[in-house]
């Protein structure tokens, strides 16, 4: 009997036909990547040198269109063929993970994530087994943070942020960021910390951290406005140069302006704190300060810290580096 052939047309209302089905889509997907796999394979061996033969097959499931694949992977004798289905189907069970971190880090439940799983993909995991997967993610986050760090960063960012998280219920908790600018110029995150409320003897500890992975010193801190940082670095480094954030003090005066005095209160604070001017000294910039506490005085009290030298000075470290620098280091913004 000879061999049927069928034309272009008559294959594809074959397919047609398949693909009507209920799960004709996936049956197809199925037919199609199994025979991709050892059409590949077959062309493996015909150019492998080294006598390779096949040798068998073995049965995986792969996400699908509303339900899994069952899939034959062809092997061979000496394990080296690898298809690029596994890569692709890698890739997906990649994303499908990190969609699971980023659903329980939202404060969902493992049994929410497997019913949002089952909806997007066909494929209900147990609760158990999401669990199993978010726990790698943490694993590898412990490994990141305790790596050891260089003895020297040129500049060195703190910073913390207010980020929702889950315990018994989804509240806002403090996030502790360092980032270490290398000598290389590029940036690197040192340290992540979590604790419900920032507080200078929680840095104290980031700080210490620091010290433990490795951190001998540093050209500069560039740090938020939280009361005794500073002093928490002084403690823990020999004559550090820190620069407290410009912008969070900003801020600060502004969320506490009236609204009819923020754009004139705005537009004195540039010329307090002028990042252009090449000759500026902390003498110059500490009579500004003076200039703007006599002017605003009768509407705020809390403004009696710009005639603090002790307090003010730490705002103004970006005067000891170049200017082409000092829109880069007055603020830790990197970090935001």
């Amino acid at each position: 009997m000879n061999d049927l052939t069928l034309n272009k047309p008559q294959i594809q209302s074959i397919l047609n036909e398949l693909v009507d089905r209920e799960g004709g889509l996936n049956a197809m997907l199925e037919m199609t990547l199994n025979a991709f796999m050892k059409a590949e394979r077959s062309n493996y061996l015909h150019n492998d040198r080294l006598n390779n033969k096949g040798n068998g097959f073995r049965s995986v499931q792969g996400l699908g269109i509303g339900s899994n694949l069952e899939l034959r992977i062809p092997r061979d004798r000496l394990g080296a063929f690898k298809p690029w289905v596994l890569e692709v189907m890698r890739e997906s069970q990649d994303k499908m993970n990190d969609l699971f971190f980023e659903l329980y880090s939202k404060g969902l439940t493992t049994r929410d994530i497997a019913s949002v799983t089952d909806a997007i993909y066909g494929k209900k995991l147990s609760s158990s087994s999401i669990s199993r997967i978010t726990k790698t993610f943490y694993e590898d986050m412990q490994i990141f943070r305790q790596r050891d760090l260089d003895t020297y960063y040129p500049v060195i960012l703190m910073d913390a942020t207010f980020i929702s998280t889950r315990r018994d219920k989804v509240s806002k908790e403090a996030y502790y960021i360092i980032l270490g600018v290398k000598e290389d110029a590029t940036r690197e995150v040192i340290g992540i910390y979590n604790a419900p409320t920032e507080s200078a003897s929680f840095w104290d500890e980031c700080v210490n951290d620091l010290k433990t992975r490795g951190l001998q010193r540093c050209g500069l801190f560039i740090t938020d406005n939280l009361s005794g940082l500073d002093s928490v670095i002084e403690q823990n480094f020999e004559a550090p140069s820190i620069q407290k954030c410009v912008v969070h003090l900003k801020r600060h005066v502004l969320h506490k302006a009236k609204k009819a005095h923020r754009a004139e209160i705005a537009d004195d604070l540039k010329t307090v704190f002028n990042l252009s001017d090449s000759s500026d000294t902390n003498e110059r910039a500490m009579q500004r300060c003076h200039a703007f506490h006599e002017k605003w005085k009768p509407y705020y009290s809390h403004l009696s810290r710009f005639i603090k030298p002790k307090e003010m000075h730490y705002y103004f470290s970006y005067l000891n580096h170049h200017v082409e620098i000092r829109n880069m280091i007055y603020t830790t913004n990197w970090i935001e």
